[in-house]
């Protein structure tokens, strides 16, 4: 009697436990958020605002883990090493969702094969030039490269990042020509943009600001964007200068692996609308150079990964842009 006694409460323990782990309100430990690109990059600042943020809201910890590398590749095959339990994430952006139409190894379809948690953010591309350049807006520099085939060149942080299909959509565009010049790292191209050794770039609105500012580059038109940024408001719009259509904002957002519980994600989509609607928030990333999404729904991230993916994919092949 005792016995069955003591195997009835054990049972009667275990099931508990078992319901008590299925009730595990999300998020219940610290949360892991995997960036593919190097500290102090654009994704990697909006990215820790967002998990500094939540760590306060949910009062969880979320941190940032930099996987940098092969266009993106790198950090998706770390999100799919983790289990798909609702505490790895990954943050997606405008040229990871291109890397496999970049890396053939790279066999992925981040609208297939991932499932979306939401936009936070538009980032845009501001067109600078060398202080030494002698043109002042965006029809100068179109007259200079075409005046000069192949003497003038433009940096980026590697093949299919933001810097890189905005110049090759330039150059295709107006029907200029200039030399792509990949660095290994985005502080190096801009450096060398600064010092003089390359000409123009697309230069990130997050980064963007403190390089005009502080005169280290001369800023010709802001891209992707019908009106001036609040942080750059003597920067005219390329849409102003007679330039429309220039299509090349990028975005942050969240994913996870497919196979994450629809709770963890609800949660996760919940909270990161919650604190995208608190002013200082919005403050953090518009100081930092972003548009705030205020309100996204996984689906509408959803679509906008598959939109972007095709529009981007399609760039890709009438440029002829290739890694290997």
């Amino acid at each position: 009697m005792t016995f069955t006694f003591g195997k009835l409460a054990l049972a009667a323990t275990l099931g508990l436990a078992a319901i008590g782990a299925q009730a595990e309100t999300w998020p219940a430990r610290p949360v892991r958020i995997i960036v593919p690109y190097n500290a102090g990059t654009p994704p990697d600042i909006s990215s820790r605002i967002i998990a500094q943020k939540l760590t306060v809201k949910l009062g969880q910890t979320f941190y940032v883990d930099n996987k940098p590398g092969a266009s993106g590749s790198l950090a998706a095959g770390d999100l799919d090493r983790y289990p798909a339990d609702g505490y790895t994430a990954m943050t997606l952006l405008t040229p990871v969702v291109v890397g496999p139409a970049l890396l053939s190894s790279f066999k992925k379809d981040f609208a297939r094969d991932y499932a979306p948690v939401g936009q936070y953010d538009w980032t845009y591309s501001v067109l600078v030039v060398t202080p030494s350049l002698p043109v002042h807006d965006v029809k100068g520099l179109i007259e200079l490269l075409r005046a000069k085939p192949d003497a003038y060149s433009f940096p980026s942080g590697g093949y299919g990042t933001p810097a890189h299909l905005a110049g090759e959509l330039f150059k295709q565009r107006y029907g200029v020509t200039a030399t792509h010049v990949p660095y290994n790292q985005f502080t190096a191209g801009l450096a060398d943009l600064v010092a003089g050794r390359v000409n123009f770039m697309f230069l990130t609105s997050t980064v963007a600001a403190a390089q005009i500012q502080g005169g280290k580059v001369k800023a010709l038109a802001i891209a992707s964007r019908d009106s001036r940024l609040p942080g750059l408001p003597d920067v005219p719009t390329m849409e102003e200068q007679g330039f429309k259509g220039f299509d090349v904002r990028n975005w942050d957002g969240f994913v996870m692996r497919k196979e994450t519980p629809k709770d963890a994600i609800a949660g996760f989509t919940r909270a990161l609308n919650q604190i995208l609607a608190d002013p200082e928030t919005r403050k953090a990333l518009a100081d930092a150079g972003a548009e705030p999404v205020p309100s996204t729904t996984a689906e509408q991230f959803g679509a906008l990964i598959a939109s972007e993916q095709a529009r981007l994919t399609d760039l890709v092949r009438q440029t002829a842009i290739k890694i290997d």
